[in-house]
């Protein structure tokens, strides 16, 4: 059973850890964190920067040890939409459901704590066990909202928006 609490500054060097490889760090940080391996010391200062109640972080614990990350961010000026980001699950945790139930987590939160109407996630077409785990938990692509291209790593990769609404997630009562 996962819980989740505010992101905290010695969270930085366990959450890069699970990212291991330049790939899976740029289609987790989407730019956000420009260098790999990024320190914990610019993990930091990213919230640092986005400290103005707008943007968030969470930290998903099994028992006493880390086994996700999260971040919100409201992307309107009234407070209805929040994006998801910067999501992992600890390497070793995988394939048990623990981005599913963390991800449907920070959802009940936006929806229920922060007022939220609308939930986003921007994911990459590269990155399908993602989209996968995002769909369980109820998003669907944005209707009318077409893919933007992305350069990273010499290649282009395509951002995808999923969305869930409060009105469909009260439909469906495990989100």
């Amino acid at each position: 059973m996962l819980r989740l609490r505010p992101y905290m500054r010695q969270d930085a060097g366990a959450v890069l850890s699970w990212l291991t490889d330049e790939r899976a760090f740029h289609l987790w940080s989407a730019g956000k964190l420009q260098r790999f391996p990024a320190a914990p010391e610019e993990l930091n200062a990213f919230y640092d920067k986005n400290a103005d109640g707008t943007l968030w972080g969470f930290t998903a614990f099994d028992g006493e040890r880390p086994a996700g990350h999260v971040m919100m961010r409201y992307l309107d000026e009234d407070r209805k939409e929040i994006r998801l980001g910067l999501i992992v699950v600890n390497g070793q945790r995988r394939g048990k459901g623990y981005g599913r139930e963390m991800v449907s987590m920070a959802a009940r939160y936006a929806f229920d704590f922060a007022g939220a109407q609308r939930v986003s996630i921007a994911v990459f077409t590269e990155n399908p066990a993602a989209i996968r785990c995002y769909e369980a938990c109820g998003f669907r692509r944005t209707k009318g909202k077409e893919p933007e291209n992305f350069s990273c790593m010499g290649e282009q990769w395509e951002l995808v928006e999923l969305e869930l609404k409060k009105e469909k997630r009260e439909e469906k009562p495990d989100a």
